[in-house]
């Protein structure tokens, strides 16, 4: 309800002074004696374009879900390597693989659901911002399974926290990236 009156007040502020200057700009209906033919300045007709992009691109409810879902999950696989990489004992990591194993493919699933729901207009209009989130996934994802695949080794300590420290390097740039793109599409955290 608040984005809604949010929207109606932006609309009423970009139409009502076009309304008021309106009546007293002629004399006596546009007569071709007036300089001005009663077209609105060039100014407005930019301010209107970029209000319809901002609204074009502002998420849907379900978006808004989807979006704040996977990023709650991403959070979760966040902690989840901080957690492992503090891990005092290196050798037992069975119990906690199985669920970052878990959460990843959910935070996947999760950016490839917000990705299809985009709308045409959301996906020209945040082209750019949609690259950085995908390349930022991308890497995660491949941090991700290098950082699994070495917590299913025999290997050392050492290589294990500097795999899980990257993938954890990986999934903040991503949220970074999530935070942008939110921003763009006015979803609240």
């Amino acid at each position: 309800m608040r984005n809604f009156t949010s929207w109606m007040i932006a609309i009423l502020l970009f139409v009502a002074p076009h309304i008021a200057v309106a009546q007293h700009r002629g004399t006596g209906g546009g007569t071709s004696g007036s300089k001005n033919s009663g077209s609105p300045p060039q100014e407005t007709d930019t301010a209107i374009k970029d209000f319809q992009k901002t609204f074009a691109l502002q998420a849907t409810k379900e978006q808004t879900s989807q979006f704040q879902s996977w990023n709650q999950i991403t959070e979760a696989v966040k902690n989840r390597l901080q957690t492992l990489r503090a891990t005092a004992a290196p050798n037992d990591f069975s119990s906690q693989l199985n669920g970052l194993q878990a959460a990843i493919e959910k935070s996947n699933r999760g950016y490839q659901d917000f990705v299809s729901s985009l709308t045409g207009a959301q996906q020209k209009g945040l082209k750019k911002p949609i690259q950085k989130l995908r390349k930022a996934n991308e890497k995660f994802a491949k941090a991700a399974a290098t950082a699994l695949h070495e917590l299913g080794q025999d290997s050392n300590g050492a290589k294990r926290s500097a795999e899980l420290e990257n993938a954890e390097t990986a999934v903040e740039n991503l949220l970074d990236e999530q935070k942008r793109i939110a921003s763009e599409m006015s979803i609240s955290a």
